[in-house]
């Protein structure tokens, strides 16, 4: 589909409706959602950060195309456009979901489910995969 196509089918009503916002270091949607910045896959990727009750999940899209990620975060996929800027959104989300005990909701995967990760002596795992 032609990216123009695309803009006039998605973006541009939500524009015309005045349901746009803008955003650059974060935005708070309310006290449980927020949206963080992403960057190096795609112009604007972002993740979906959601806190309740003291329990964590990220929504991380594009940041994670392959469970191989987790264990090696500096490996791209070939639709990064920034590989080091990607592989660098990585490493913090990564970092974060450990110390969070975040669970990481991906996009890519196969299947469906939510994965925990642990992080030990630098390097990431598996806590948790959950269908």
């Amino acid at each position: 589909m032609d990216d123009r196509l695309l803009y006039e089918d998605s973006v541009a009503p939500v524009h015309r409706a005045g349901q746009a916002v803008v955003w650059e270091d974060g935005y708070r949607v309310d006290g449980h959602l927020s949206l963080e910045p992403a960057p190096g896959h795609t112009p604007g990727s972002s993740v979906l950060r959601v806190s309740s009750r003291g329990e964590h999940a990220l929504f991380v899209g594009d940041v994670l195309h392959s469970p191989v990620q987790i264990l090696r975060p500096e490996c791209n996929s070939c639709f990064c456009l920034d590989p080091s800027q990607a592989a660098a959104s990585r490493q913090r989300l990564l970092q974060l979901a450990s110390e969070e005990r975040a669970l990481v909701i991906p996009a890519h995967f196969p299947g469906t489910g939510v994965v925990e990760v642990r992080s030990e002596n630098g390097r990431f795992g598996l806590r948790r995969w959950d269908a």
